[in-house]
């Protein structure tokens, strides 16, 4: 918005005062020397040849004539370049502009910025913003202060927010054997295995984003926010800018942040959009247009790198993204009157949502370095903006109608009974996306969203747009530990693939242990909750034998397992099932086969399972109950070759003691009877197990402490440094045994261990690296990144 000068303008001035201080040296020169200098030789200052003196003094008043003209002419050009200002100051008041650009998590440092601008009395009138520049500005012109926006910043959860993880009290006990072990997925098409469209649906996203629209979800008109706004995004088809400044607010922010390969494009009105970095991350113009008279604005955005910053190919893609990008930046940069580039914003990268502290204060360091220049602007508004009082807790509103959109194939009566709502129930926030993840959790859609619109009556119509799953997905994911290094998780699951009412599902895992699930489930109807499920398993595992601390033998365990069983398998709520299983055992590889205590023989068992899961996540839960029972009976009644039993029970509890602290405790006992028993039935301490998981004894080696009976008893704190990341510690009981002994157990057959870690939840899984000690004064340390599989 500032008026441009030509270059002989600029420099006028500057060449009158160089030649205004060379005659001035001059004449100090001559006053010591007393002689002047010459035209051909130097001359006695009061000589009588006086016609270099005469030249000088021609000289001198040509150059203060100019002065004299040119200044005033030149002051009056500068006075013209701040026209918002002082034209303004005439007027009632001046419309103040904030315009914040695109760039990941550095965006971030925006709410500094908006921090900086609030302290110095700057009444902000039009916001426009792109990408994380829409989501902050968006934020602040419905209502929230900056305070607030750091506390959201603080607190979310960005790891659980750009994952597609459903809660898992929602989920099928079915489906939560696949839950938390892929960390990518690819659709399943006709033609084959595709990429997807993106990494993230964005349905985590887009429920982050409509709990935080609440307030404006009856406001469709962008200007009738306390403070008028306009997100841009890009579309997708023509490559072209969209500013929106009316509709859904959810809508236009998730549009705008829609990073390509990272998040599917977003829809609104069956128009594909992608995020605005790529056609306008500066809206400079378009504020402008909206009324602004001076615009403030604030650049987060990746700069392009040299050939020598080029380290990857991630720098090359984002190299190859930014071209445009840098372009029409600079054509923005000229409109502003204000550009700020916060110092040390490009030492972050898009995805360090765990730096919100820092941003932000880079954000308010920035703008303390205009702090003179807000201050003069808020001097210079007619009057200022009023306090904000922020957005309050959400209120309850009465429920008029449940609308469905988007469905093709499954009809409105089996949404609206899955949601549990009718008209005359109070909904919030909280309650609507507890009944979309009853949803999510049947694994038909692959987006739910919903908006609250007011009626006539004072009541209040939930809309819910689906959008329904048209293809399979193969889930891949990846983990690496210090003891069993990488390994490889892909699994995939089909509905209808035989017949109406069946799903098939694969699991396969490959490293240090092999493992090959197969399953066909019979259910029905949707809606069902029981099946009957038919599975094969394979399973190939290098397992070691001790006898106290040191390895005795070695062996690979060979098991080929068929099972058909019955169970509420489609149900959210507690597992229960039954049924029969045949082994096939075979050893090979043996090292000291005498020193190998377990059966190979084949068998037949029958077998019972319950499950009660009611924690809030698998990984570093904060608060409920896990408990998983097992029970197994092999003998002549079975026609089987092996007589024994095992029973046994895992029961975890978490509690919350305070927002940062969390109490883990954790019972596992195992019972067999029977004096030939496989491998399978064996209890084993520090190795993942399909259905318990992993339970963790300090100080002791993968196969040290496998015994045919345990009792274990864990309890620890954890404290929660910040939103996903933790230090945590344990200590252990156990007595491992070849008998049962429980009612005379001494404190001389106990085994203790201590365990200590520091965690983290990221985007490829939990990262743990784990020190512990045990009974036999052994350390361990061990890394663990990805999701245990």
């Amino acid at each position: 918005m500032q008026n441009a000068h030509s270059p002989s303008e600029r420099l006028l001035p500057l060449f009158i005062s160089l030649l205004l201080f060379k005659f001035f040296y001059l004449m100090k020169k001559v006053r010591r020397s007393g002689k002047l200098f010459r035209c051909k030789h130097f001359v006695d200052f009061k000589s009588s040849n006086h016609s270099c003196a005469y030249l000088v003094a021609l000289l001198f008043g040509l150059l203060l004539t100019a002065t004299v003209v040119t200044i005033p002419a030149y002051s009056k050009q500068m006075n013209s370049a701040l026209p918002d200002l002082q034209q303004t100051m005439q007027d009632d008041t001046l419309k103040v502009g904030l315009v914040l650009s695109g760039g990941g998590a550095k965006g971030i440092a925006h709410i500094g910025i908006i921090k900086a601008l609030e302290e110095a009395g700057v009444r902000i009138d039009y916001i426009s913003g792109t990408s994380m520049g829409a989501l902050i500005g968006g934020l602040y012109a419905i209502g929230y202060t900056s305070d607030q926006l750091l506390e959201i910043g603080l607190n979310s959860r960005w790891e659980e927010i750009f994952t597609e993880k459903p809660s898992r009290r929602y989920l099928s006990n079915y489906h939560k054997s696949f839950d938390n072990k892929s960390i990518v997925s690819f659709p399943i098409r006709d033609a084959g295995i595709d990429l997807p469209f993106g990494l993230l649906t964005g349905q985590n996203i887009y429920s982050f984003l409509s709990r935080l629209t609440w307030p404006a979800h009856g406001t469709s008109d962008f200007n009738d926010f306390p403070i008028p706004f306009s997100a841009t995004a890009t579309n997708l088809e023509t490559g072209d800018y969209v500013h929106f400044r009316s509709g859904f607010l959810a809508d236009a922010i998730r549009a705008s942040i829609s990073i390509p390969s990272l998040m599917i494009p977003h829809e609104i009105d069956n128009i594909a959009y992608v995020d605005g970095v790529f056609s306008n991350n500066m809206p400079v113009q378009q504020v402008i247009d909206m009324g602004a008279e001076y615009v403030i604005s604030v650049d987060v955005a990746t700069p392009l790198l040299s050939i020598g910053e080029m380290s990857s190919l991630a720098d090359i893609m984002n190299q190859t993204y930014y071209y445009r990008v840098s372009d029409l930046l600079e054509k923005q940069i000229e409109l502003s009157d204000i550009y700020i580039k916060p110092e040390g914003i490009d030492d972050f990268s898009l995805l360090q949502f765990d730096e919100v502290t820092e941003l932000v204060h880079i954000g308010l360091m920035a703008g303390e370095k205009y702090k003179l220049q807000f201050e003069e602007i808020a001097r210079r508004q007619g009057y200022t903006a009023p306090e904000r009082k922020g957005i309050g807790e959400y209120g309850a509103l009465p429920l008029n109608d449940v609308v469905i959109h988007g469905n093709q194939e499954i009809d409105d009566e089996f949404i609206v009974n899955t949601l549990q709502l009718k008209s005359g129930d109070s909904i919030t926030p909280d309650i609507i996306e507890s009944r979309i993840e009853l949803l999510i959790g049947t694994q038909l859609f692959d987006l739910i969203t919903y908006r609250v619109e007011p009626n006539e009556k004072y009541f209040y119509d939930l809309h819910i747009d689906v959008k329904e799953r048209t293809s399979e997905l193969l889930n891949v994911g990846v983990r690496y530990e210090t003891k069993t290094e990488a390994s490889v998780y892909v699994s995939a699951e089909f509905t209808n693939l035989l017949h109406e009412g069946s799903k098939v599902g694969t699991q396969l895992r490959l490293g240090e242990t092999t493992r090959l699930d197969a399953d066909y489930l019979l259910y029905g109807n949707i809606g069902s909750r029981f099946a009957m499920k038919a599975s094969l398993v394979y399973e190939s595992e290098n397992a070691d034998v001790y006898s106290g601390e040191t390895r005795v033998a070695q062996f690979t365990g060979n098991q080929f397992m068929t099972e058909l069983s019955i169970g509420n398998y489609l149900s959210s709520s507690w597992l229960l099932a039954g049924g029969f299983r045949r082994y096939f055992l075979e050893f090979s590889d043996q090292i000291n086969p005498e020193r190998i205590p377990m059966s190979e023989t084949n068998h037949n068992t029958l077998f019972g399972l319950l499950h009660v899961d009611r924690l809030d996540r698998l990984y570093f839960p904060s608060s409920g109950v896990n408990l998983i029972g097992n029970a197994s009976y092999s003998g002549d009644f079975l026609f089987s070759k092996l007589d024994y039993a095992a029973v046994s029970g895992l029961l975890e509890y978490y509690r919350p003691l305070s927002t940062s602290w969390t109490l883990e405790s954790r019972l596992f006992v195992g019972y067999t009877r029977g004096e030939e028993l496989p491998w399978s039935a064996w209890y084993h301490v520090n190795r993942y197990d399909p259905r318990m998981g992993m339970v963790r004894f300090g100080g002791a080696n993968r196969y040290s402490r496998s015994s045919k009976n345990v009792q274990l008893a864990a309890a620890g704190l954890r404290y929660e440094l910040m939103a996903g990341r933790y230090l945590g510690g344990s200590i252990q009981a156990a007595q491992f045994s070849d008998r049962w002994v429980l009612t005379d157990t001494k404190l001389e057959n106990l085994v203790y261990g201590a365990t200590l870690y520091a965690g983290a939840e990221s985007f490829i899984g939990p990262v743990q690296m784990i020190l512990s000690t045990g009974s036999g004064n052994t350390y361990q340390l061990e890394l663990q990144i990805g999701y245990p599989f």
